[in-house]
């Protein structure tokens, strides 16, 4: 009987910890938006070392990693 008890007590938290990670799945906050693309007079042309195109660039490319492949694993 206590063995009983005990697979019961287990069957129980297993089945809280499911539905907790459900419930996390589906209320998951959907991703901020991309990073924003300058508009084309925001260069100056002069080549700078940090052009805010690099800056872009490499902030996009940042957001891909974190979040493209959360959703491609879906």
């Amino acid at each position: 009987m206590a063995t009983e008890n005990k697979n019961q007590q287990i069957e129980s938290t297993v089945m809280s910890k499911q539905g907790e990670e459900e419930s996390k799945k589906k209320t998951a906050p959907p991703p901020p938006p991309p990073p924003e693309k300058p508009e084309p007079g925001d260069c100056c042309g002069s080549g700078c070392v940090r052009c805010v195109w690099d800056v872009y660039y490499e902030e996009l490319e940042e957001y891909d990693k974190l979040y493209k492949s959360d959703s491609s694993k879906s």
